[in-house]
């Protein structure tokens, strides 16, 4: 991510911490690897739920996380950019707002995905609908359709997602080949 610079850190004990730096900070366009404390350390522990819905509320998102040391992890965040929205987001969003937890610069993001097309971008991977290409694809090859058809919900999101974000119709060609090669020996996309 760009302004990413390795010792960037924020460590947290408490959600209110978190909240007082991003209402001093939700401005800023770097990214920040959030150090927070594992379950273990009952009186330091901080929920990763509770840190989504804090960098929800102003307008910022998770990012990789990954061990520091014994007791922590840390987790890379900032401020959203132009990106399509995931509809566990978009829900977690909605009840903030609702319950009126967003700040301004949340509400912000919120109108910018809507506004940009972004906010429903990845309904049809959410909804599970099989793109006519690939469903073509699979039924090209014996027993592809029927396996992919049947992987369980998340699996098959992963894979529709992976398909969707190709960024070039060449790339979504090698992709559409890849699930039906896979899908047609039986495995799922690695990492689904």
């Amino acid at each position: 991510m760009a302004g990413l610079v390795e010792n960037k850190r924020i460590e947290v004990k408490s959600i209110t911490e978190l909240h007082h730096w991003l209402l001093s900070h939700h401005i800023s366009d770097e990214s920040w690897w959030l150090v927070t404390y594992k379950k273990a350390v009952i009186d330091k522990y901080v929920d990763r739920w509770d840190v989504l819905d804090e960098l929800i509320c102003f307008g910022w998102i998770d990012g990789v996380r990954k061990k520091l040391d014994e007791q922590r992890t840390m987790q890379l965040i900032s401020k959203r950019k132009v990106q399509h929205w995931a509809k566990s987001y978009k829900e977690r969003a909605a009840l903030l707002t609702k319950e009126g937890r967003m700040h301004s610069s949340g509400l912000k993001s919120v109108e910018e995905g809507k506004t940009n097309g972004l906010w429903h971008f990845m309904d049809d991977v959410d909804n599970l609908i099989i793109p006519n290409d690939l469903e073509t694809s699979l039924k090209s090859a014996e027993g592809a359709f029927e396996f992919f058809d049947q992987i369980n919900d998340s699996s098959k999101r992963n894979s529709l997602r992976w398909l969707k974000l190709a960024k070039t119709e060449k790339t979504r060609q090698k992709r559409l080949l890849e699930l039906t090669r896979l899908s047609a020996q039986g495995e799922k996309l690695p990492g689904s």
